[in-house]
């Protein structure tokens, strides 16, 4: 389980992959490629700054996007690593609701 609730939900690894880190070294950097894209995500939600914006979309669409062919994608790095990609997306979804929404309302 992964703790959306939390500032950075990816911060430490869940059990099994932290198992996989370490008998794969390769998968760090797949972890780390995917914790600085949902960082990225989550630090620039409520952007007011172009920047700030451009980088919440590129990060929205990278990891929206369903794209298996290429191994550093959203998808592919998931299926490596064993999570379920619509779960963090899921999760993603309902933070970025639960967060963004009081800021357009107030933008209104």
């Amino acid at each position: 389980m992964i703790d959306f609730s939390m500032s950075s939900p990816l911060a430490v690894p869940p059990s099994t992959v932290a198992e996989r880190i370490q008998r794969q070294p390769e998968c760090r950097l797949l972890w780390a490629v995917l914790e600085n894209a949902v960082d990225t995500y989550m630090k620039n939600a409520t952007a007011t700054s172009r920047r700030g914006k451009r980088l919440f979309r590129e990060a929205e669409e990278w990891i929206m996007q369903d794209d298996p062919t290429w191994l550093c994608s959203f998808i592919s790095i998931c299926h490596i690593l064993e999570l379920d990609p619509d779960y963090l997306r899921l999760g993603l979804r309902r933070w970025c609701a639960a967060r963004c929404a009081p800021a357009f309302k107030q933008a209104a």
